[in-house]
């Protein structure tokens, strides 16, 4: 195997092993519940992550599966701990574990399984007033991890905000998860990686104000750089933001924009200024059925390289039915492209070379209890690596368990 190829395998192998490591409360689907902000059920003002007491109270009664008639009543099973812990009312308490097995083929090599600890974090968030102080810690199973800060330990988000007790803006200041789009916990999707706004271990440092209102959601982020990276050469600066509108009732349409430079990109290891602008859109025609949409464009400015200048764009349509209440049936079509202009010379699609790479996933994702989901996923892709397209394969099946 050519040594391009071999190191673009290597690549995409470690890039599948990492699908599906952060936390699950992250499902811009619960529009078709009639909720577009994110701030009434997150600690998160955009999303994801640590849960209020009405998001864990929402979790209990519209995101499992109900055997029989639902009470009408929050279980107290909904708390912290299932409710054998009861924490004082300003201080929020959360964690998450995940177990993954896999399955992955890539080009002609054999097909490899593995069992994966995924994901073991705990959050908290003290409520002071107008003072909020909110703090990660895990264990990352992999080496390398952009959220670490020591060894295997991690911490994916850590900052205090300030915000008025009906949390219609919030100030933050600390490691946040960028504003850009919807948050997802698929932070492989092309859309996520191509613009490095996934909730996994893509947070950055800087200064971020929220807004959430009746019809719009907002947040804006400077950003300073990952801290927990280092030398600072490898630290991106600059900006993120995102806002939705939601016009009618199950519609929510919205813009997201990012430019940011390190001094040397953590990938190419040359100076680098990436921006990424798009468009993403959900609507809920009907109840059981939510559609997602996203495309941005990308570009990339690196002088030190011969194609010095990177554009492309990402793609994402997205299908969530839930044909009974804690069951959801996933299709989701991807796309990414790439074309490489050096200065001065031809396009490199004028070459005959690849430049776009196709993904296709099909999942089954079950609520089938309080705090604790099942998920089967199914994923075909055809990636570009070089000059090369590489078919890639897997199935992926998943534990999570959430205190």
């Amino acid at each position: 195997m050519p040594h391009a190829l071999r190191r673009s395998s290597a690549l995409l192998t470690l890039l599948v092993v990492l699908f599906f490591s952060h936390s699950a409360h992250a499902y811009s689907w619960m529009i078709r519940r009639g909720y577009t902000a994110c701030n009434t059920c997150h600690s998160d003002p955009s999303g994801s992550g640590l849960l209020t007491e009405y998001g864990r109270a929402q979790s209990d009664e519209l995101l499992r599966t109900h055997y029989g008639k639902a009470s009408g009543e929050t279980s107290p099973l909904a708390g912290f701990a299932w409710g054998v812990v009861k924490p004082p009312e300003w201080l929020l308490l959360g964690a998450q574990v995940r177990t993954l097995f896999m399955g992955l083929k890539i080009g002609d090599t054999p097909r490899a399984a593995s069992f994966l600890l995924m994901q073991a974090d705990a959050q908290a968030e003290a409520r002071l007033g107008q003072l909020r102080i909110n703090a990660s810690l895990g264990a990352a199973p992999t080496d390398g991890n952009h959220a670490a800060v020591a060894g295997a330990l991690i911490s994916r988000e850590h900052w205090l905000g300030y915000g008025p007790s009906d949390d219609s803006f919030l100030v933050r200041v600390g490691r946040i998860n960028l504003p850009f789009a919807l948050r997802s916990i698929e932070h492989e999707l092309f859309v996520r990686k191509s613009t490095r706004t996934d909730i996994n271990d893509t947070q950055d440092h800087g200064v971020a104000f929220a807004y959430n209102g009746d019809w719009l959601r907002a947040e804006v982020m400077a950003i300073a750089g990952n801290y927990q990276i280092a030398p600072d050469a490898f630290r991106e600066r600059g900006y993120s933001a995102s806002a939705e509108v939601t016009p009618l009732t199950g519609l929510g349409v919205g813009v997201s924009s990012l430019i940011t430079h390190a001094e040397s990109d953590l990938y190419l290891r040359v100076p680098n200024t990436r921006h990424a602008h798009g468009l993403f859109a959900r609507w809920s025609p009907w109840q059981p059925l939510v559609l997602f949409g996203e495309a941005d464009l990308l570009a990339q400015h690196a002088p030190r390289l011969h194609d010095s200048t990177l554009f492309g764009s990402a793609t994402l349509l997205q299908a969530d039915l839930e044909p009974v209440q804690g069951l959801h049936v996933v299709v989701s079509g991807e796309t990414a492209t790439k074309v490489v202009q050096p200065q001065g010379t031809t396009l490199a699609y004028e070459k005959g070379q690849p430049t776009t790479s196709y993904g296709a996933w099909f999942g089954v994702h079950w609520f089938f209890a309080l705090h604790a989901d099942v998920r089967v996923d199914v994923m075909e892709r055809s990636v570009v690596a070089g000059p090369t397209r590489i078919p890639v394969s897997a199935y992926l099946a998943q534990l999570h368990l959430s205190l």
